[in-house]
C-alpha cells in the first residue's frame, strides 16, 4: 500500500476530515488530497505532522514513498533530468537577549499565534502579529526571545530581517532587497529570482506554500514595506515589530497587535537584579526602585544605567540616581559610551526625524506641558491652533509612539520622551515662542477654572480678562460639566501651579489656586487645596498686585478650616483681614475674609464674635453689587443670630437671603439658609414650617454634594419629626445622617468639634 493510501485509511479510521487534518498540520487541503491520491509523494515532515495530528504510532503510517526509478534513455542510461534542489532550512535569528525579564503577559499573548483553535487562521492566509511600542521599549528583544522559544514549532526554518524602518543607517530597506535575501535563504537559485517585487513576492509565496516557517520582520516603517513579504500559507507565522501602530496590517491583513508598555515596577527591578546581580540590588531596594522610576521603567534605559553601575563597581545605585535627577543631564547619562545606537537620545531621534515639520513642532511644544497628560483642547492652547487640528497632531504622534493614549481623548508622554522633547524645544524654538506657548496654556487652564467657579458659585466673582490670542476657553453647560472638567484636569492644574512657582511666574502661581476656590470648596480635595494655597501665598508675597496676598491668605485659611486645622486657619484669615484694614485691597477681599473668619468662629461656638465680623461685611457686599456674596453674608448673619437666640433677627436675615434669587442656581447657600430657617421655625414652635424648610434644604444639599450640611439637615429634620410625634420617620433619617457624617469624617472633618457638634453627637447616642 502506498503512503497516500495508508494516510487516507488512518485518517478515515480516526474519523478526521481532510479539512480538519489540514488545520491540524498546517498543510493545505489541496496538497493533502494530492498526497492521498498519489499525485504528490509526501515527505518526512508531512509524515511527522500527520502522526502527531492523528495520534498514531509512526510505524502505522510508515515512511513516504521512495522516488520512482528514472526512465531509461537508451541502453542502460537514465533520461537527462536535473536532480531536485536540496530543501533549505534557514535559521536566521540573532542571538537571544543576554538579559530578559518582565514580558510574561506579552509572551503568552504571542503564543496565541501557535494555537490551532483559531479557525480563521487554520484556513486561508498566514498568522500576522504586530509588536509595537516606543523606542527603547524592548520590541526586538521580545520578538527574538519569543522566536527562540518557539523555533522548534517551525521545522522549515526561521527568516529574520531588520527592515531599518527607524535607525541611523539611512533609508528603510526596500522590500525587493529583503525578498532577494529570503528567496536565496530558501534555496532559490540566484539566476531564477525575478527582478520585480511582485514576481519576487509571488515566488516567496510559492516556496512557502507547503512549509511552516516563522518570519520575523523587525523595525518596520510602514505596512507597504511589510506587505510584499507576507507568505500566503496558513502554516507560516509573521511577527512584525515597529514603532508605528501598523494600522494598515490590522485592517487589511488581519494582523493582531500587541502594544508594549513600560515594564511593571517589580519586573523592572527584576531586570536590574538579573543585570547587576541580586546582592547589589537587594542591598538597597529603595535606590533600585528610584532608579527604575528615573528610567521610566524603560528596558533600554535600565540596561544602560545598569551597565554604568557595572562598569564602575564602586558606584552605588544612589549615586547613579543623583546623576539622573536633573532633566538637563539625564539623557546624557543614559548613553552607552561605545555604542551610539544604544543612547536614549539617539534612539528617540530616529522617531522624531521621521516626522513632518508640523508634527515635529507639536512634539517639541507639547513637551513643555508641566504635566504629562494632554487633551486636544490643552494641546490646542499650547500650539495656538484649533482642537480639531491638535487632535490630528496628537494622533500622528501616538501612531509613532511619541505619545501614548491614556484614555478616551487623553494622551500621555513617557517621562524620558518628554525630557527629550524639551531639549529639542530649547534648541530649536525661540525663548519667545516657548514662553508664548506656556502663556497660552496657563491662560487656557485659568479661563476654564474661572468659568467653572462662576458656574459653581454664581455671582461670586466678576469675569476675568479676555483670553489670549489663540486660546479657546472651555465652555460648560452645567455645574456637573464644570466639576467633571476640574476633576479630569486636577493633576495637570496642580503641576502647572508648582511649575509657575518654580519658574518665576507668580501671577499664575496664585491666580490658578484662586480660580479653583469654588471647586475645592465643593469637592473637598483637602490635600490638594492646602498644597495649592500654600504655593499661592508664597508666590503672592512678592507680588505688586495688592489683592494677591490677601486673597491667597484667605484661600489658605479657608483650606485649613476645611482640613480641620482651626488654629492655623484663624492665623491666616486674620492676617488677610489685617491687610484689608491697611488699605490697598478691593472691598470683595475684605468681605470674603470677614465671611470666612466668621464661618470659622461660628463653628467654634463664638457667635457674638462672628456677628461683629459680619455686620461690616453686609454693607460692603451691597456696595459691591455681588448678590451671591450678599446672600452668603446674610446667611452667616442668620446663623450667628440663631446661635445667640435672636430668632427674630435670624429669621429676617435668612428670609432676605432667600429672596435674593437673581444670582442663579446656588444650592449650597440656599440650602444653608433653609437649614438655619428650619431651625428658627423649630425653635419658635412652627414645626410644619420647619419640616418643609428642612426637607427642601436636604434636597439642595444632596444636589450640592455638601455631606456635612446634608448630615445636619437629616439630623434637624429628624428632630422636627419627633417633635411632631412621628418618630418612626425620624429613625431612618438619623441612620442616614450618621452614615453621611461618618463618611465625611473619614476624609477629614471640615470643622473642629465645637460645643454644638458635641451636643449633636450626644443626642445621636441617646
Amino acid at each position: 500500500m502506498r503512503f497516500g493510501e495508508r494516510l487516507r485509511a488512518l485518517r478515515e479510521e480516526r474519523g478526521v476530515s481532510l479539512a480538519e487534518l489540514a488545520r491540524a498540520t498546517s498543510y493545505s487541503k489541496s496538497y493533502l488530497s494530492r498526497v492521498e491520491t498519489g499525485r504528490r509523494p509526501g515527505n518526512a515532515l508531512l509524515a511527522a505532522a500527520c502522526v502527531r495530528a492523528l495520534g498514531v504510532d509512526p510505524e502505522r503510517l510508515g515512511p513516504p514513498d521512495a522516488p520512482e526509478a528514472p526512465a531509461l534513455d537508451g541502453p542502460g542510461r537514465p533520461a537527462a533530468a536535473p536532480p531536485p534542489p536540496p530543501v533549505a532550512v534557514p535559521v536566521q535569528l540573532p542571538p537571544a537577549p543576554g538579559v530578559f525579564a518582565g514580558r510574561e503577559a506579552a509572551l503568552a499573548e504571542l503564543d496565541g499565534a501557535l494555537s490551532p483553535a483559531r479557525p480563521r487562521w487554520g484556513e486561508g492566509g498566514p498568522r500576522v502579529w504586530v509588536l509595537d511600542g516606543m523606542g527603547g521599549i524592548g520590541k526586538t528583544a521580545l520578538a527574538v526571545q519569543w522566536a527562540h522559544r518557539v523555533r522548534h514549532r517551525f521545522p522549515d526554518g526561521v527568516l529574520f530581517s531588520d527592515l531599518a524602518g527607524h535607525g541611523g543607517s539611512g533609508a528603510p530597506r526596500e522590500p525587493g532587497e529583503v525578498l532577494d535575501g529570503f528567496l536565496r535563504a530558501l534555496g532559490a537559485d540566484a539566476g531564477t529570482i525575478p527582478p520585480r517585487v511582485p514576481e519576487r513576492s509571488a515566488l516567496l509565496r510559492t516556496l512557502l506554500a507547503e512549509r511552516r516557517v516563522l518570519l520575523v520582520l523587525d523595525n518596520a516603517a510602514a505596512p507597504a514595506q511589510v506587505r510584499p513579504l507576507l507568505p500566503g500559507a496558513p502554516g507560516c507565522v509573521v511577527l512584525v515589530t515597529s514603532r508605528t501602530r501598523m494600522a494598515g496590517l490590522v485592517v487589511r491583513d488581519g494582523a493582531r497587535r500587541v502594544t508594549l508598555a513600560p515594564l511593571p515596577q517589580e519586573r523592572a527591578v527584576e531586570l536590574l537584579r538579573r543585570t547587576l546581580g541580586p546582592e547589589r540590588v537587594d542591598a538597597d531596594l529603595a535606590a533600585a526602585g528610584e532608579l527604575v522610576r528615573r528610567c521610566g521603567r524603560l528596558p533600554l534605559a535600565l540596561l544602560v544605567a545598569a551597565e554604568r553601575a557595572l562598569s564602575r563597581p564602586g558606584l552605588s545605585l544612589s549615586r547613579v540616581n543623583e546623576e539622573l535627577r536633573s532633566d538637563r543631564t539625564r539623557l546624557h547619562v543614559l548613553a552607552a559610551a561605545d555604542d551610539g545606537d544604544s543612547a536614549l537620545r539617539t534612539v528617540f531621534s530616529w522617531s522624531y526625524r521621521a516626522l513632518a515639520p508640523e508634527p515635529a513642532r507639536a512634539f517639541r511644544l507639547l513637551a513643555l506641558h508641566p504635566g504629562a497628560a494632554l487633551t486636544a483642547e490643552s494641546a490646542a492652547a499650547l500650539l495656538g491652533t484649533t482642537a480639531g487640528n491638535a487632535h490630528e497632531l496628537l494622533d500622528v504622534l501616538a501612531d509613532v509612539h511619541l505619545l501614548e493614549p491614556e484614555g478616551p481623548e487623553r494622551f500621555r508622554f513617557h517621562s524620558l520622551l518628554q525630557v527629550y522633547g524639551r531639549e529639542l524645544a530649547e534648541g530649536q524654538d525661540s525663548p519667545r515662542d516657548r514662553a508664548a506657548a506656556l502663556d497660552r496654556l496657563y491662560d487656557w487652564y485659568r479661563q476654564g477654572a474661572d468659568a467653572a467657579g462662576r458656574l459653581l458659585e454664581p455671582g461670586s466673582r466678576p469675569a476675568g480678562p479676555a483670553p489670549l490670542p489663540g486660546v479657546r476657553p472651555p465652555v460648560f453647560g452645567a455645574a456637573e460639566d464644570a466639576v467633571a472638567w476640574c476633576e479630569a484636569h486636577l493633576a495637570d492644574l496642580l503641576a502647572l501651579i508648582r511649575h509657575a512657582a518654580l519658574t518665576g511666574r507668580p501671577p499664575a502661581a496664585w491666580q490658578l489656586p484662586f480660580a479653583l476656590w469654588s471647586f475645592f470648596h465643593r469637592q473637598h480635595h483637602r490635600a490638594e487645596w492646602l498644597a495649592a494655597a500654600r504655593i499661592a501665598v508664597a508666590a503672592a508675597a512678592g507680588s505688586t498686585d495688592p489683592r494677591a496676598l490677601t486673597v491667597s491668605l484667605a484661600l489658605l485659611g479657608t483650606a485649613q478650616l476645611h482640613a480641620g486645622r482651626p488654629v492655623e486657619a484663624e492665623i491666616h484669615l486674620r492676617r488677610a483681614l489685617e491687610r484689608c484694614a491697611e488699605g490697598g485691597t478691593e472691598p470683595e477681599s475684605e468681605c470674603a475674609a470677614r465671611n470666612h473668619l466668621a464661618e470659622l468662629v461660628l463653628r467654634q461656638g463664638r457667635a457674638a464674635e462672628a456677628l461683629e465680623l459680619l455686620e461690616p461685611a453686609l454693607p460692603l457686599a451691597r456696595t459691591l453689587g455681588h448678590r451671591r456674596v450678599e446672600r452668603v453674608t446674610l446667611t452667616n448673619l442668620g446663623d450667628a443670630s440663631l446661635r445667640l437666640g435672636r430668632l427674630a433677627d435670624a429669621e429676617r436675615f435668612l428670609l432676605e437671603a432667600l429672596s435674593l434669587r437673581s444670582t442663579g442656581p446656588d444650592p449650597r447657600t440656599e440650602g444653608l439658609a433653609l437649614l438655619h430657617l428650619g431651625a428658627v421655625h423649630r425653635a419658635s414652635g412652627r414645626l410644619p414650617q420647619a419640616v418643609g424648610c428642612l426637607r427642601r434644604a436636604l434636597e439642595l444639599h444632596r444636589a450640592s454634594g455638601d455631606r456635612w450640611a446634608r448630615g445636619r439637615a437629616l439630623e434637624q429634620l429628624g428632630h422636627a419629626l419627633v417633635a411632631l410625634g412621628r418618630p418612626e420617620e425620624a429613625v431612618p433619617l438619623w441612620h442616614e445622617a450618621l452614615a453621611v457624617l461618618a463618611d465625611a469624617a473619614a476624609s477629614g472633618p471640615p470643622e473642629a468639634p465645637g460645643p454644638e457638634a458635641a451636643s449633636r453627637r450626644s443626642r445621636f447616642r441617646s
